[in-house]
């Protein structure tokens, strides 16, 4: 069960880097307004913000139940030339008592991503192969905005106007979505997520049209999903992404030692990030003695 939980994190982390570090190739809604807004995305060379992600679940395995919250904060930097993510941030799991250090970043050359992280000051990297038509296809759903509304009214994020546009995405979308990273993350391809849908919310910056926010709130129709004998139903899941600055960050360099790292196979990372999350719960244990 430790692993599905190290999957729900690690898997945000890992689709993050690849969504957030695309998004200027998507279209969203308002097909004007939206246009502009991906024409400015791919004359940006480099952005930075923040992630907030929680999860409230309840996961049960084998008539054995328990509830939970995890979330994960932290801050994101992007340059175009050459094409890197860096994410880093806190990763906290209640039931475990768990709060840990993450450090990730995402590299992308020709046609393959090479992603290295770091927990409990160990760093790994694996390398992935990279669909360009597939990570297209993950936002076909929204790319001729007829489910997309754009609200009549602008708001502001601190003094600057906001337009404001929602929609939803069934769970069979989101599956489409998750199943482009199956081989970054382990099993994501094989849950069930039809009995979910999710409420996305974009703002676009009035001046400059650029993204200013992306969030996504996901909620469970009740029989919640399942892979491998482990059901979670969510109670909320929730994504915000928060453009703060863009064209500030001149490069990104990636520490040697991340560079120097193990290699480990893609589909085999989670089974890594298992053993240095089982390491903590067992010296969190310890010192609880």
């Amino acid at each position: 069960m430790r692993k599905k939980i190290v999957w729900l994190l690690v898997s945000v982390m890992i689709l993050s880097a690849v969504v957030f570090g695309g998004c200027g190739k998507k279209e969203v809604t308002a097909e004007s307004l939206v246009k502009e807004a991906n024409e400015n995305m791919e004359k940006a060379k480099s952005y930075t913000g923040d992630m907030d992600m929680k999860m409230s679940m309840n996961v049960s395995s084998q008539g054995v139940a328990m509830d939970m919250d995890m979330g994960m904060q932290g801050t994101i930097e992007y340059t175009a030339e050459p094409e890197i993510v860096h994410m880093k941030g806190t990763m906290d799991v209640s039931l475990l008592g768990l709060s840990m250090d993450m450090d990730m970043y995402s590299q992308v050359e020709d046609d393959k991503a090479t992603v290295y992280m770091c927990m409990m000051n160990e760093w790994m990297k694996s390398e992935t192969g990279i669909d360009e038509s597939s990570i297209q296809d993950m936002y076909a759903i929204a790319e001729d905005g007829k489910d997309m509304t754009l609200a009549e009214e602008t708001e502001k994020i601190g003094d600057r106007e906001v337009y404001v546009l929602t929609s939803t995405i069934t769970g069979e979308e989101f599956q489409e979505i998750m199943g482009v990273m199956e081989n970054m993350t382990e099993g994501v391809g094989d849950m069930n997520w039809s009995n979910m849908q999710a409420n996305v919310t974009m703002k676009i910056y009035k001046d400059t049209i650029l993204p200013a926010s992306v969030s996504i709130e996901m909620s469970d129709s009740g029989e919640g999903i399942e892979s491998e004998g482990v059901t979670v139903k969510f109670n909320n899941l929730s994504v915000v992404m928060n453009y703060v600055d863009f064209d500030s960050v001149d490069s990104i360099e990636i520490p040697e030692e991340a560079l120097a790292a193990k290699s480990v196979d893609s589909e085999n990372i989670l089974g890594e990030e298992e053993s240095i999350l089982e390491s903590e719960v067992s010296e969190t244990e310890t010192e609880a003695q």
